[in-house]
């Protein structure tokens, strides 16, 4: 696609002498006057225009105001038969960004074009890159204690300057974001851009624009150059999200910019290069889709060059304090900060939470607006909140969660005899399989042998 230039001039000669002149390189228009130049810019979007200092009975200064007001974006080069310093400071404080003298000298021409390309591009990628930074800090931090997610954190610290691609898989509401963030953050480069797309939320006849950027006209309603997220990528990471998603025939494109570094917008034929990690993250099991066609093999293999899994909640119910603190922290209500008694905590610590730590924050925003005090106790539980015990051992056989009595003195007491009820009542529904009972409760055998030896149970 041709850079588009729009030449304002009084003397037809000269607007001729222009056509001929850049015809071959550039797509040109012109206008013989500036109300005429306002009418050919609303009409169509330009790169650059260029405005005699002289028309007639206009001001030149006064049209380059009159422009600027009417499309702030537009780049307007000054042309005039003399260089007046004068002017040219006029020009320049009116709104113009460069000048030229009459003839046009082409080396002059492209030296401007060259300069604006440049200011245009670092324009375009930084409002770009403020729109998709996501400035909630509360939400790029991964809160633990135990040592679950410390061994993935470990991991993900072992790619601290490697551009391998990533690809994070696990549950629904786990944090795969999250850790994204991290790994991002680990480089320790401020500079680095981390340019995040949910491939589920954006309407499939828009992803590859938003991902590859467009040109005007690409699409109804494409009025201006759009910058895609991968080329905001450049130097840093791209995090595709839900990238079981993508279509097939977006797939195989896809997998081209993997392996050629290179692309062109949509509705464009400029070679774009760039070069980013790809940190993708999906709760699908792809090697399932691969086998059944609906996910290519050769891009599923260029984008697990190394893989990370976040654990699901119920694997790492030791978090589940300091993740409820975090949350109270978070939703404050009327400026009091509220803490949970010993069995709300201990009832939160006994659910399965197949919704993982998602769906803790917000069972934990619903109980603080219904807690009438500082304190949550557990009869505000409200009957859709934690209903049944939630556990895998719970389909088709209800296991309800032992009765709280005043002895069961702390939370750790509480939270041991939850969890050898629980793995109790899922046993004899599986008539003692440990395999049957591990799969039933989504944990590991040795992790089940474990807790049972820690409970006594062996």
């Amino acid at each position: 696609m041709k850079l588009k230039i729009l030449c304002i001039d009084d003397d037809t000669d000269f607007l001729i002498s222009v056509r001929m002149q850049l015809r071959e390189t550039y797509a040109v228009s012109t206008a013989g006057s500036i109300e005429e130049g306002i009418i050919a810019l609303r009409r169509d979007a330009v790169d650059l225009v260029l405005l005699d200092v002289g028309l007639g009975d206009e001001d030149g200064i006064e049209g380059i105001r009159r422009i600027c007001h009417a499309h702030p974006s537009a780049n307007i080069a000054m042309l005039s038969g003399r260089r007046d310093p004068k002017t040219v400071v006029g020009a320049l404080r009116a709104g113009a960004v460069d000048y030229l003298t009459k003839p046009i000298d082409r080396d002059e021409l492209e030296a401007i074009i060259t300069r604006q390309e440049q200011t245009r591009r670092v324009r375009e990628r930084y409002a770009a890159l403020v729109e998709t930074q996501n400035c909630d800090d509360h939400r790029k931090h991964i809160i633990y204690t135990g040592d679950v997610i410390h061994q993935v954190l470990a991991q993900a610290d072992q790619l601290k300057g490697h551009q391998a691609n990533v690809l994070i898989v696990g549950e629904t509401g786990t944090g795969k974001d999250l850790l994204a963030r991290y790994i991002h953050r680990r480089e320790g480069d401020s500079a680095r851009p981390f340019i995040a797309v949910n491939c589920a939320a954006i309407p499939e006849n828009l992803l590859e624009a938003e991902l590859f950027g467009s040109e005007p006209g690409a699409y109804t309603g494409s009025v201006k150059r759009r910058i895609g997220r991968f080329e905001l990528a450049d130097g840093g990471d791209i995090f595709l999200d839900e990238i079981g998603a993508l279509k097939l025939d977006l797939q195989a494109k896809i997998l081209r910019v993997l392996q050629e570094g290179e692309f062109c917008r949509v509705g464009g034929n400029e070679t774009i290069r760039a070069d980013f990690r790809v940190i993708s993250a999906t709760n699908d099991l792809l090697e399932e889709r691969v086998s059944r066609g609906e996910f290519r093999m050769d891009l599923y293999h260029r984008l697990r060059v190394i893989q990370l899994a976040m654990p699901p909640l119920r694997e790492r119910i030791e978090d589940i304090p300091a993740l409820v603190d975090h949350f109270l922290s978070q939703f404050v209500v009327h400026d009091v900060v509220k803490r949970m008694s010993a069995g709300a905590m201990g009832r939160l610590m006994a659910y399965h939470w197949p919704g993982n730590v998602r769906e803790l924050a917000n069972v934990v925003q619903s109980l603080t607006i219904l807690a009438p005090g500082e304190v949550i106790e557990e009869s505000i539980f409200p009957s859709w909140a934690l209903n049944g015990c939630g556990s895998p051992a719970c389909d088709g056989d209800h296991v309800p969660l032992p009765q709280q009595h005043a002895t069961v003195a702390t939370l750790k007491a509480y939270v041991a005899r939850a969890e050898r009820h629980v793995i109790e009542q899922t046993l004899h529904v599986v008539s003692g399989d440990k395999s049957k009972a591990a799969k039933r409760l989504e944990i590991g055998r040795t992790t089940l042998y474990a807790k049972m030896k820690e409970l006594g149970m062996m």
